[in-house]
């Protein structure tokens, strides 16, 4: 062990870390960010991208760290708050999940109400009872496999009008990929969309996203419901924001019901701008959960709000045991820079 994680450690064991995160993050909110969460023995780990995924064990342990350091909140009153100046609770933490996997139903959601924990779901509403979330996750799925062959390349690249490379067996071979398609106007990479998502179909257990139904289910858990668009694309890349936030709110209203109007989004993957940000506050939107790095000060605030998050990564927070290095998590939680509105 370093020098650097033996003083982390004992800053945590001491309690040193604690004593500085009562006084320095009373009066912040943290966000906390997941995606996928799937028992350790789970088959979908074959085709799950570990970056954004927890095991529902790590994820207990998460919990556990959030009972003990923090007043876990409902995003109610984290907008009661921004828009009325309602009190909220020190060391105030709201936890999000993105995207709208099955797998937030049957393993997360039992588990937050075990700890009576309150959250917030960003459902991407076109993916509602399809296979899996969208082309980029469809095409790391048949890579990790091992179904991502040369003849399914061959077929995107007639499919594109343009070589693709091939033998994508290696990490770097897959990034290479993945950049060259990330890089094409997203009106012409769609046309690989009914390929992949078919291919895709064809992995086991799936489908792994929310169907619609399930989405009353979650509101039904005492989960909240916010936008993640309809197509899962940067939504400053999209060749009309208002239609994406505009529709997929109103899919998930019809499901959810009025009584708990989709007041929140979360953009997808993390791109925004501040035209982003008008377009949503125009539509109705009052709050954005976004890729700001940071926590949040807590004060009234009349336009949209803008919540930064902090994504757990998990391969990042685990000791040599596979368990959660709790030093980590603090340092990692306890030490963000606090970040104002506006």
């Amino acid at each position: 062990m370093g020098l650097k994680q033996s003083l982390r450690k004992l800053a945590y064991s001491s309690g040193f870390l604690h004593r500085y995160h009562r006084k320095k993050n009373h009066d912040a909110l943290t966000v906390v960010l997941f995606h996928r969460v799937l028992p350790k023995d789970n088959p979908e780990w074959d085709t799950a991208d570990p970056e954004w995924s927890v095991t529902l064990e790590f994820f207990r342990e998460c919990l556990q760290f959030f009972q003990q350091h923090y007043s876990v909140v409902s995003f109610p009153q984290v907008l009661d708050h921004y828009q009325h100046g309602a009190p909220l609770p020190g060391h105030p933490l709201l936890i999000t999940f993105d995207d709208g996997w099955k797998c937030n139903l049957k393993y997360a959601a039992p588990l937050l109400s075990e700890f009576g924990f309150p959250a917030i779901v960003f459902v991407t509403s076109g993916a509602l009872g399809k296979p899996i979330l969208s082309w980029q996750e469809a095409l790391f799925a048949l890579w990790k496999s091992g179904k991502l062959d040369d003849a399914k390349v061959s077929t995107m690249s007639q499919t594109l009008g343009m070589e693709l490379p091939k033998e994508i067996t290696s990490r770097a071979q897959y990034n290479r990929l993945l950049g060259i398609l990330r890089g094409l106007h997203p009106e012409k990479r769609r046309l690989l969309d009914p390929a992949l998502l078919e291919w895709a179909g064809d992995l086991p257990d799936v489908p792994f996203m929310l169907e619609h139904e399930e989405v009353v289910q979650l509101r039904d858990h005492g989960l909240h419901i916010g936008s993640h668009g309809i197509s899962h694309e940067s939504l400053v890349k999209v060749d009309d924001v208002h239609h994406e936030l505009r529709v997929s709110r109103q899919i998930l209203e019809e499901l959810v019901g009025q009584d708990q109007p989709v007041l929140c989004f979360s953009p997808p993957q993390g791109q925004y701008d501040q035209q982003t940000l008008d377009a949503a506050h125009s539509l109705g939107y009052q709050c954005a959960c976004t890729n700001r790095t940071g926590i949040n000060a807590i004060c009234r605030h009349d336009g949209i709000i803008n919540l930064g998050r902090i994504n757990i990564d998990q391969p990042y927070l685990l000791n040599k045991q596979g368990d959660l290095d709790a030093s980590k998590l603090a340092s990692l939680l306890f030490r963000q820079p606090i970040l104002e509105q506006g």
